[in-house]
């Protein structure tokens, strides 16, 4: 890796989205309905896809502004009081007699997740966002549910910052219906997602059928490159001439909440670096599965050091 990130200017991201505040709750087994299941662990703590993306790349040396929407009680003050522990610089957007998003993460043996979800705070269109800082940095992860919002946010760097790139999850996009979903995903520069949300994306039931659908459609939209969370197959990038298997790390996984997150901050570490496409998808690899170490979303996210000591050392599944 090159030194670049090091001396990048401050700010040099912006991540707009879902703060959380998480509780974990490791059980002996998945139970069955009417069933018992034995709590071995438990804890609490912040969480929120774009904010676990925002604390992965300050652990990495990165000091990202994250612009996100915080609810009117003790959660979101825990929150922010967390996030400004790990170095993020968060602009917050208040939201009275509003609940905090909240999700309790129960985590079985294989390891497996499953996300009770209690959705609160957002980001809305209209919502006072600095949009001068927002758009002086040189890439802006775009997470935020809410469509018109989105738009709005995709629309403006051809007016005021044409030279930024776009970065797009498919967390929310995915849901939406699918041809509404692929016009907006090819709004980004890069995209960054799983195999089901790809699918999603496509209409397609498996994932090279969706790889060739989807670079079929690059060439009408910005998206320049397609980064796939695999799980233990690891990752595949995709751009318009070149397809690039990624294979995973070897790693005794404890927890995989937040790997996608963090995979997400390894990529948009390794675009600011700008590395080669296989360099690339091996660091993005690497913090992710650095992520799965220990319960909880964030508990296991790498240093730089630890990072770059990981890679030197370790080689990935073949």
């Amino acid at each position: 890796m090159t030194s670049e990130v090091a001396t990048a200017p401050s700010e040099a991201v912006t991540i707009l989205g879902t703060t959380s505040w998480d509780e974990f709750l490791e059980l002996d087994r998945m139970p069955a309905l009417g069933s018992t299941a034995i709590v071995r662990r438990r804890f609490d703590a912040g969480g929120g896809t774009a904010a676990n993306l925002a604390v992965a790349l300050a652990r990495l040396g990165v000091r990202p502004l994250l612009v996100t929407a915080i609810g009117d009680d003790g959660y979101g003050q825990r929150s922010l009081e967390e996030l400004e522990r790990e170095g993020v610089v968060v602009h917050a957007v208040p939201r009275p007699a509003t609940p905090t998003d909240r999700c309790t993460i129960l985590v079985t043996p294989g390891p497996e997740r499953t996300i009770l979800w209690s959705p609160g705070a957002r980001l809305r269109l209209g919502d006072p966002l600095p949009l001068d800082r927002i758009f002086r940095a040189r890439i802006i992860v775009v997470d935020v549910e809410e469509l018109p919002l989105r738009r709005f946010l995709l629309d403006l760097p051809a007016h005021v910052a044409p030279r930024v790139q776009l970065v797009g999850p498919l967390t929310h996009l995915a849901t939406l219906p699918r041809e509404i979903a692929l016009r907006t995903a090819l709004q980004h520069d890069v995209l960054v997602g799983n195999e089901e949300e790809f699918c999603a994306l496509t209409g397609c039931h498996d994932i090279e059928s969706a790889l060739s659908s989807f670079r079929r459609a690059m060439p009408l939209g910005a998206t320049r490159l397609a980064a796939v969370t695999r799980g233990r197959a690891g990752c595949v990038l995709l751009t318009r001439r070149e397809l690039l298997h990624c294979p995973a790390f070897p790693i005794e996984a404890v927890d995989p909440t937040g790997a996608g997150d963090a995979f997400a901050a390894g990529l948009v570490y390794g675009l600011l670096e700008r590395l080669p496409l296989e360099e690339l998808g091996r660091l993005a690899n690497a913090v992710g599965a650095l992520a799965t170490r220990r319960l909880g979303a964030r508990t296991a996210l790498p240093t730089e050091e630890e990072l770059r000591r990981f890679l030197a050392e370790a080689c990935p599944c073949s």
